[in-house]
């Protein structure tokens, strides 16, 4: 009697063995830590900004703005980074010890000679030490600089831990004829330092009819730089390709009222952190655990993964090892502002999962009522990387025939574990 009660056990758990999954990348903080709005993108006098910082500080904290990056251009000339700029951001950190501020730089990456921008943040404890010596060394404006890479390989061995910096490309397709230029720069940025990790999917200058003010052969897409906002574009092309990038940044750009909103008050990322300090800041924003909005048209935003084996469900910047054939459910859940509160919202789940090709995996209207989407996914593929695929999400208000306000998720990575132990993923 006890062998056919262990037989039986033994037949139990055989036949109990489902496929699990588990979390290949995890953000430690990712459903619970605190969440934060920033702009990582903001001018002042000390270059071609038209108020001082404590100005523009004070306007930021009003329009609900937690932290706040002042870039101010790092050309000859300029007095960025000086002494007196290093004064006044730790008299107005003195006087708001809770508000985050970086004093950055927006940085012209060479050889490019102001054509193309990049914000770069360092903690606080090494602005002073870095920013001045950086921009001397290798700002390409008035310098003869012809290659990012001993710019990125400088930095990178001057920080103890990778954790304290991060870059940030500026405005990608403003200045460009052809927006694929913009996947082989970043491509090559990303390879000569991983202090590169995020662009701005949403540029600066959105009030009026500016629009980003991308005058050149390429324009914005319902406010969005094509780089994010076409499926199947840049952004979608290095997620196929299996390289992590994010782009569910939305920043302000500011320098004076007449054409630009005051950060905050219109364009958002909402950035999760393991704590609310400069640290925490750039914890999150290194990681992807962020979104971002126009018009302030959500007070918060969710997407998730869930699949069999996991405690719980995988967030953005978060990666999934899969068995073999193991569907997944992908999850976007909102809660609106007031000005959406009577609004439907469209949403779509954007990723390589069904086909192996990027496209839009699932759409719906949601309407005044409603608030999430599911979407299943019964046996993801990969992509081009031919190992892994991706989802993100984002969401549509319809203002006017000619102006829809978008939020943008950044991706879940899923790892597909193949069938055959002995094929590599």
């Amino acid at each position: 009697m006890a062998v056919l009660l262990v037989c039986a056990a033994v037949v139990a758990v055989a036949c109990d063995r489902t496929p699990q999954a588990r979390l290949e990348v995890e953000v430690p903080w990712a459903l619970g830590g605190a969440w934060m709005v920033i702009d990582t993108h903001s001018h002042t006098r000390f270059s071609d900004g038209g108020y001082p910082p404590d100005e523009v500080v004070n306007s930021a904290l009003l329009a609900g703005c937690n932290a706040l990056a002042i870039t101010d251009h790092a050309e000859k000339g300029q007095k960025t980074a000086t002494p007196a700029y290093f004064a006044e951001i730790k008299k107005i950190r003195e006087r708001l010890p809770e508000f985050v501020l970086f004093a950055g730089i927006e940085w012209n990456v060479p050889p490019y000679r102001g054509r193309e921008h990049a914000t770069l943040l360092v903690h606080p404890d090494l602005e002073q030490a870095l920013l001045p010596e950086f921009m001397m060394r290798f700002d390409s404006f008035d310098n003869d600089v012809r290659d990012a890479r001993p710019a990125l390989e400088w930095l990178d061995g001057k920080l103890k831990d990778r954790r304290q910096a991060l870059m940030i490309y500026n405005h990608p397709s403003r200045r460009d004829t052809d927006v694929t230029e913009n996947l082989a720069d970043m491509r090559g940025w990303r390879a000569a330092s991983p202090l590169f990790v995020a662009f701005e999917g949403g540029p600066g200058h959105q009030k009026g009819n500016a629009r980003g003010v991308y005058g050149g052969r390429i324009p914005t897409q319902d406010r969005w730089d094509p780089v994010v906002a076409a499926v199947g574009g840049v952004w979608d092309t290095l997620l196929d390709g299996g390289e992590n990038l994010w782009g569910a940044l939305a920043v302000s750009d500011y320098h004076e009222d007449a054409n630009d909103h005051v950060p905050c008050a219109f364009a958002r990322t909402h950035v999760q952190v393991p704590e609310r300090t400069a640290w925490g800041v750039l914890q999150g924003l290194r990681s992807g655990s962020f979104w971002a909005d126009h018009g302030t048209m959500l007070r918060s935003l969710s997407f998730t993964v869930r699949a069999d084996g996991l405690a719980l469900s995988a967030s953005p910047g978060e990666t999934v090892l899969l068995a073999p054939g193991q569907a997944v459910e992908a999850r976007l859940a909102l809660v609106r502002a007031a000005n959406a509160s009577d609004s439907s919202l469209d949403v779509e789940i954007i990723g390589n999962c069904g086909s192996g090709k990027p496209g839009v995996l699932a759409a719906s209207t949601l309407g005044p009522a409603d608030s999430e989407q599911v979407h299943v996914i019964s046996s993801p593929v990969a992509g081009a990387d031919g190992s892994s695929c991706y989802v993100r999400a984002r969401v549509a208000m319809n203002r006017a025939a000619d102006d829809r306000l978008f939020a943008y998720t950044n991706p879940v990575r899923l790892r597909l574990k193949p069938a055959n132990p002995a094929d590599k993923p």
